[in-house]
This record gives structure tokens, sequence and C-alpha cells, in this order.
């Protein structure tokens, strides 16, 4: 690179905070701070789910509903998905267990319940239209099935109502 053109070139640094040296006790602040440095200190704890009823009780604190639902959506994720240390069981008994009356925890469950209904259809949807495909046209082969599986509720009902009419596989999925 030209040395004329060096003064324009970013130049980035990371701070990195070792949050294993500092006790539960002295990590401090507002809720949201709190929560998000004591999640990201225990997610290698050796008991993730006794872990997660201890921030769920802060997130519990968090005044504004929404953000509080959001929080605890993340933060699940962070722990189901993003890791793999925990599974999709353990956190519906944990979330049945702290969840009594408590409104925050009702509206993610209803969240979660509502999407998972939502998810259940599309896959009956493109269960449905796979066995369609197969009676007209054969087996679909596995980049079909997959297009099917990862299809968007719309588009699968598109593509059911096609099917109807459709002298090719092609003209279903266009």
């Amino acid at each position: 690179m030209p040395a004329a053109l060096a003064p324009f070139v970013p130049s980035f640094r990371y701070d990195i905070a070792d949050l294993s040296s500092r006790t539960d006790a002295e990590i401090k602040g507002k809720v949201l701070t709190r929560l998000v440095q004591l999640a990201l200190r225990w997610i290698f704890d050796d008991a993730p789910i006794e872990r997660l009823r201890e921030l769920m009780a802060l997130i519990e604190q968090i005044e504004d509903r929404d953000t509080a639902v959001a929080v605890l959506e993340s933060l699940l994720r962070y722990y189901v998905q993003g890791t793999g240390r925990v599974d999709e069981p353990a956190v519906r008994t944990l979330l049945q267990q702290t969840s009594a009356g408590d409104p925050i925890m009702q509206t993610f469950i209803d969240r979660y319940i509502e999407q998972g209904r939502e998810q259940g259809l599309q896959q009956g949807e493109a269960a449905v239209l796979l066995r369609q495909i197969e009676r007209k046209f054969g087996p679909p082969t596995p980049d079909i099935r997959e297009r099917v599986l990862s299809a968007d509720a719309e588009r699968l009902l598109d593509w059911s109502e096609r099917i109807l009419t459709a002298e090719t596989l092609e003209s279903v999925l266009h």
C-alpha cells in the first residue's frame, strides 16, 4: 500500500475483559449489564441449568416486559443453540418450574408455543407437498427435498396450489 494512504486505513484493536477473575459479587451494575456479564462468565459452569435459573431471576427484575422477553429469548437461545450444553426439554422443565404467575415468563412461553405451532404447521405442509411431488413426479432429489423443507409457509402454499395443474416439477417450484 502506498505510504500516502496509510493514515486513511482504519486500525482496530480489541479490549479483552477477563470476567473469570471476578467473583459473582464483584460483578455489579444495572440488571442488563450484570446479566450479560454473568451469562458470559457462567456459560461453561458445571451446573448450567442452575445458572440459568439464577439468570432468569435477574430477568424478572427488568421493568420493560418486551425487553425482558427478548433478553430471555436471547439467553435461552445462547445456552441451547449456541453452546449445546443445555437441551430444550431441560429448558421447558425450568420454565415450568419458574413461570408460575410471572407475566414475563408467561409471555415468553406463549411466544415459544406459538413459534412451535408455526414450525409444526410448516413441517406438515412441507411433508404433504413432498408426498404430492413423489406421487406426481417420482421421488424428489435430495436438493428438491431440502428446498421444500427449508421453504417458508407462503411459498409452500404457492407450490401446493401449482402442483395441481403443473406438468413438470420445475413449473411447480419456479
